[in-house]
Order: C-alpha cells, then sequence, then structure tokens
C-alpha cells in the first residue's frame, strides 16, 4: 500500500511535467492567454497574453489516477472521490476561464459561478455524510474519542460542508495573482497536511488515502511549479486554482479536522478575508481603501515587494505556522 501511495505521487509529478511539455506548445498556438485586470498593479499589465489553463497540466495525471487505482484496488475510492471533485471545482473554472479568453474577458457572472460550485458542494456534501460509508466526525486531538455527527445533525454540517468546501476554494483561487505564489504554497500546505495526518492522527483514523492525496496534491503543484515560477510561462488559471482549494479542504474534511485550515491555510484566509474587508471598507467608508490594492499580496506589491518576495514571504509565514501547529498539537 505505502509504495503505491509513493508510485502514484512520482507518476503524477512526472505526468505533469510531461504534460506541461507537450500542451505549453499548443495552448500557445490556440491564443489561449490571459487578460490581466485593468484595476491590478501596472507591472502586471506586461503579463496579458501569458497562456492560461495551466491548470490541466496536473489535472489530467489526477483524472488518470482516479480512474485507475480504484481499478487496482478498489479501496482507493475515497481517494478517487476526493480528486473526482477537484475535478469538478477544475471544470467550473475551466469554463470560466474559456469564456474569459474566447467570449467575455469578465467570464461567467458571479451568480453563475457560485451556483455551479455550490451544487458541485451539495453533491459531494451528500455522497459523504450518506452515501460514503464513512463515519461522519469531528476529531480534535485533545479530546480522546472523536465527535461522531448523526441524525439530524447531519443536515446542519451539511450546510457547513457547503459553505466550507465553496470557502476555501475561492479563497485559494484569490490566492492565486503571483506568479509561482499558489503553487509553492499548495506544495507546502499539502505537505504539512500529509505529515499532520501521519504524525497527529494515524492512532484515530485509518488515514492512507487520504495521505496519498496530500501527496498527489503536493506532487501536481510541484510539478506544475517549473512552468509558474517567476516569470510564469503559464498560468494555472481557475481551471487550476479552484480545483486545488477544493481538494486541500476536502481532505482536511474526509480527515474529520476542517479546522486544520485556519493554521496551515491561513495565507488563504488571509487573501480572501483581505478582499471582503476592503470591499465592506471601501462601501463603508465611502471611498476609501484600507489596503493600497487587494488581495494582499496585491498590497505588497505596491509596497515595493517583488513577486519573488512575496512568494518566499509567504512560504516562510507558512512553514512557520504549520510547524508549531504541529508541535503543539503533538505535546
Amino acid at each position: 500500500m505505502s509504495s503505491l501511495i509513493w508510485i502514484n505521487a512520482l507518476i503524477i509529478f512526472g505526468l505533469t511535467l510531461l504534460c506541461g511539455k507537450i500542451g505549453l506548445p499548443i495552448i500557445k498556438r490556440l491564443h489561449l492567454g490571459q487578460t490581466v485586470r485593468s484595476d491590478g498593479p501596472k507591472t502586471h499589465f506586461k503579463k496579458t497574453g501569458t497562456p492560461t489553463f495551466g491548470g490541466l497540466f496536473f489535472l489530467i495525471p489526477i483524472a488518470l489516477s482516479a480512474i485507475i487505482l480504484p481499478i487496482i484496488n478498489s479501496n482507493w475510492l475515497i481517494y478517487s472521490i476526493t480528486m473526482f471533485l477537484t475535478l469538478a471545482f477544475g471544470l467550473v473554472g475551466f469554463i470560466d476561464d474559456y469564456i474569459k479568453v474566447r467570449i467575455n474577458k469578465e467570464g461567467l457572472s458571479v451568480i453563475q459561478k457560485t451556483i455551479a460550485l455550490l451544487i458541485v458542494c451539495i453533491l459531494f456534501a451528500v455522497w459523504y455524510l450518506w452515501f460514503s460509508g464513512i463515519d461522519t466526525v469531528l476529531i480534535f486531538t485533545f479530546l480522546e474519542k472523536p465527535i461522531l455527527i448523526t441524525g439530524k445533525w447531519k443536515y446542519l454540517y451539511l450546510v457547513f460542508i457547503v459553505l466550507y468546501l465553496f470557502f476555501m476554494s475561492n479563497a485559494v483561487n484569490i490566492t492565486d495573482g503571483v506568479d509561482g505564489l499558489v503553487s509553492t504554497l499548495m506544495t507546502i500546505t499539502s505537505v504539512l497536511l500529509g505529515v499532520f495526518l501521519y504524525f497527529a492522527l494515524s492512532n484515530k483514523i485509518e488515514m492512507p488515502y487520504l495521505i496519498a492525496a496530500c501527496l498527489a496534491l503536493t506532487a501536481a503543484s510541484l510539478g506544475f511549479l517549473p512552468f509558474n515560477k517567476h516569470p510564469a510561462k503559464v498560468f494555472m488559471g481557475d481551471t487550476g486554482s479552484q480545483a486545488l482549494g477544493a481538494c486541500f479542504g476536502a481532505i482536511a474534511l474526509i480527515a474529520g479536522i476542517p479546522w486544520i485550515m485556519i493554521p496551515l491555510g491561513l495565507i488563504y484566509i488571509l487573501e480572501a478575508f483581505s478582499t471582503l474587508l476592503q470591499v465592506f471598507y471601501f462601501k463603508a467608508t465611502k471611498g476609501k481603501r484600507l489596503f493600497k490594492m487587494a488581495p494582499l499580496h496585491h498590497h505588497y506589491e505596491l509596497s515595493g515587494w517583488s513577486e519573488k518576495k512575496i512568494v518566499l514571504n509567504y512560504s516562510i509565514f507558512t512553514i512557520v505556522i504549520g510547524i508549531l501547529s504541529l508541535l503543539i498539537t503533538l505535546l
């Protein structure tokens, strides 16, 4: 079992690199370039035309693993469902990206995209709560036993799951605004989540397939990084960022530790809330801004930080918070 987990991760990493090598010239020939937002930092204007849809480089290998592994071993179904959720979010992002490039630079309307993502969230929540065969639990490491969610409480938890997955997917999507930022952060946070599952929860719940999902997420992000690091040759687009956010959140959810997103996904949460706060503050003060620009990484750009400095500092912050969280949990 353990060898198959590592083999799967290595194959996803290799295939992501291969898809990038083959796919990047194709995307360029098809002129699938992104239009940079006009209200963004001026330094980003030169990125207009940079190919997007790069998320396909790692979603294709992920799709193959989700189809093939349950055939090899039926116990991989949990892994596959998690990856199919990832692909479903990626599909919504793909449609949005396609409309932006080919039809209307605004993409799907907020209402259209929200409805599509909520439908995916609801379908997954219903499967997880009533058809997966997985005990619905909340695990807190300071408690001896997991909290089992049953009966009518599942309906309340369904609402939480939908809002949680919707938020995490969009938080990662919002964070994806600097070359290499999300691919770097997701490599780090998925490793930290896998380490947390192994060391903190191995005696509380069976984790191998969720750890496999963490490693797959790590391999996908790391394999995409050479194409996305500054200066980016390709953007992952909503195709990739929506998918990664959903996958990251779903792994923690199925493990019974959605709260782990607070320390491990803190950067994504701060990025999302910086945007919300900017909007509310702008409306409340009739035109004043809390940040120079939202989301938060643009504020730092306008404060003089280079894109590489943002990626480096965000990465260090995430590693420190993640390690401290793990140590506190194990004490």
